[in-house]
């Protein structure tokens, strides 16, 4: 067991109970790679039930990023996946790599704007602000024209069945519809919002596949390219949604890659959906890291997804990256944790906000009169006992197969149910799920038209963990 006390509140991590796979060429109902949906994951709490063998078992949704992008973006349309989850926790070691939880696909929504398909396409356009929409996103198709732009990164699903998601290209949130119609888009400070010359630059520099375009800079302020909301969480009552920038924002050192850790964390009070307010903004300031790999060091981290523990507290998915499966590195990673913060003691800076970006971390150097939110580390990724007892490692070394993964980009938590062991107060199961980026040699897009190989060569699964842990405050939304 591991223990943290932050800011009072004492946590306990049992340990890791439960690993599986999906493998890395399969397919949603609609044909394509069913790949990337570690970037966010939702579970229907609800649903989630004690079985006569022992195992837990429920729905989770989970949503893929832009489609497969490792070589330039896509046309591809979001989508939120639905999936039936099992796992028969243990806290014993497991035999010959049998894993003992399985992910088994059930469904797929697409999502729309109006009717018309959203895509995967660098955001290298806009659409006008109408209906009570802002200025949007987006991506020029060849079969559907000018559309919405998503890169999707954070999931929260409300109890009408409704979502709320996060996006890198804004960096925006929407709300959509069950049946996948967007009805809400949130924008965020002129902070954030991306501009370049004055104007405003949605393009993460990931031009589409097969283009020959270049990879266009970093804007002149708010997110840095592809460093957009990567983590959205809401309040037990569905009041408050709070979404965090996945490094600092250009102006506060987020092109630097020591100097990029105070990142931005906005919540909003969406009691009216379709009046969002925004009342706080607080800094979280991530853990530096030595990097072997690099010569300019301690690099900053960055966070994958947040995930709503009390009205003051959050657990923050923090990581490097370029270490692990998939990435092309054979050095072990150096930092991935679900780590904890608390804004009780922070300051709020919203009222800084104005009609220009402002700078809080000017060169990425916090400025004196502002106080960070208190971070605490808590889980481990990279636990060489927790890892050992799968028959898992943290890279460096073989069988490649049972290496984990470079990125962790969801947190999910679901209560133990009565009667399974380990049962008690405030006892929960933590389930994280890997984002693959679509990496296989037999790979599908445009519907299962296109046919893809990526250039890696590797064929990357997608890792699913899951830890037993006890969280005091946590109330968890039924």
């Amino acid at each position: 067991m591991y223990f943290s006390t932050c800011s009072g509140t004492t946590y306990i991590n049992r340990g890791l109970v439960a690993y599986g796979t999906v493998p890395a060429d399969a397919r949603d109902k609609f044909g394509d790679t069913l790949g990337g949906f570690g970037s966010a994951a939702a579970p229907d709490v609800s649903s989630f039930t004690l079985t006569k063998n022992g195992s837990i078992q429920g729905t989770i949704f989970a949503t893929p990023d832009r489609g497969w992008n490792t070589e330039g973006s896509i046309d591809y349309q979001a989508r939120v996946h639905k999936f039936e989850l099992s796992f028969n926790p243990t806290f014993d070691s497991i035999a010959n790599a049998t894993e003992n939880l399985a992910l088994d696909y059930q469904d797929t929504t697409l999502l729309f704007k109006d009717d018309q398909p959203t895509t995967g396409l660098d955001a290298d356009y806009t659409i006008p602000a109408s209906d009570g929409f802002p200025v949007l996103p987006a991506g020029k198709t060849s079969g559907n024209g000018t559309v919405p732009a998503l890169d999707l990164e954070g999931l929260v699903l409300l109890r009408d069945g409704s979502y709320w998601i996060s996006d890198e290209y804004g960096p925006y949130i929407y709300h959509f519809t069950r049946e996948g119609q967007m009805t809400v888009a949130i924008r965020p400070p002129q902070s954030l919002v991306p501009y370049t010359d004055g104007q405003l630059a949605f393009t993460s520099g990931n031009p589409p596949v097969g283009s020959g375009l270049d990879e266009a800079d970093d804007p002149d302020s708010g997110r840095a390219n592809n460093h957009g909301f990567e983590g959205l969480a809401i309040s037990t009552d569905e009041r408050f949604l709070t979404a965090q920038l996945q490094e600092a924002a250009v102006q506060d050192g987020g092109t630097h890659a020591t100097r990029q850790n105070n990142t931005r964390q906005l919540t909003y009070d969406v009691t009216f959906r379709n009046h969002p307010r925004l009342v706080a903004e607080y800094i979280v300031q991530h853990p530096g890291i030595f990097d072997p790999q690099e010569d300019k060091n301690p690099r900053a981290t960055s966070i994958s997804d947040i995930h709503y523990l009390s009205p003051h507290q959050f657990f923050t998915m923090t990581r490097d990256s370029g270490h692990g499966r998939g990435s092309g590195s054979n050095t072990p990673s150096t930092y991935r944790h679900i780590d904890i913060v608390n804004h009780r003691d922070a300051t709020n800076i919203l009222d800084q906000e104005g009609p220009a970006a402002i700078s809080v971390a000017p060169n990425g150097y916090l400025l004196p009169n502002i106080v960070a939110e208190d971070y605490c580390p808590f889980i481990d990724f990279n636990n060489d006992t927790d890892l050992a007892r799968f028959n898992l490692h943290n890279g460096g070394g073989s069988p490649y197969a049972t290496e984990l993964n470079e990125k962790w980009e969801s947190i999910a938590i679901i209560p133990v149910p009565y009667g399974a062991r380990g049962h008690g107060e405030k006892e929960f199961y933590i389930v994280s799920i890997s984002d693959n980026d679509f990496i296989t040699q037999n790979g599908y897009y445009d519907f299962g038209r296109k046919r893809y190989a990526d250039a890696s060569g590797e064929e990357v699964s997608t890792q699913v963990l899951v830890w037993q842990a006890h969280l005091p405050n946590y109330v968890a939304r039924v």
